[in-house]
């Protein structure tokens, strides 16, 4: 078995406004995320636009975002690394970036920051594997808990 090095990686400490964050072409046309939520993008927890990806968080408390991206697809693994416990949902998509690159953004940030952070891709198109290691149990803002963590993995399609 060959190990998989990453092209690139990076962890972020995110607060998603209103459970979702995006992964945007920061050179696309004005990027607009849905503004009603379907059961089918509920139940998914992701939608992708025509250049770009909205991924839906449990809540919206703390969330470590990982970005990995690879040449190729990874095997998947069924925990997460750091803490050993299994992912509580995997999901895997398509997506699109004309111009190769994207940005993280929020509804409170509908544009991506001039200055990055700025992730690029070998492809237009590409495949995601989106997963999820969700806080499990009730939350309260008066107590500190664990981010959920929310792993991308991208590779061209």
């Amino acid at each position: 078995m060959q190990f998989l090095s990453p092209q690139g990686w990076a962890t972020f400490a995110w607060q998603a406004d209103y459970g979702q964050f995006y992964l945007i072409d920061p050179e696309a046309p004005a990027f607009e995320a849905p503004t009603e939520i379907t059961p089918e993008m509920e139940r998914r927890s992701f939608f992708a636009t025509p250049t770009g990806l909205v991924v839906y968080t449990g809540d919206c408390l703390q969330q470590h975002i990982r970005i990995r991206i690879y040449d190729t697809e990874p095997v998947r693994s069924e925990v997460e690394e750091m803490s050993g416990n299994p992912w509580t949902r995997v999901e895997t998509t398509d997506a699109h970036f004309p111009s190769r690159k994207f940005a993280l953004s929020s509804p409170s940030m509908p544009d991506p920051l001039p200055a990055g952070p700025l992730f690029l891709l070998e492809a237009e198109r590409i495949s995601v594997r989106i997963q999820w290691m969700e806080f499990q149990g009730s939350r309260d803002d008066s107590v500190p808990v664990e981010p959920d963590v929310i792993e991308l993995t991208l590779w061209p399609r």
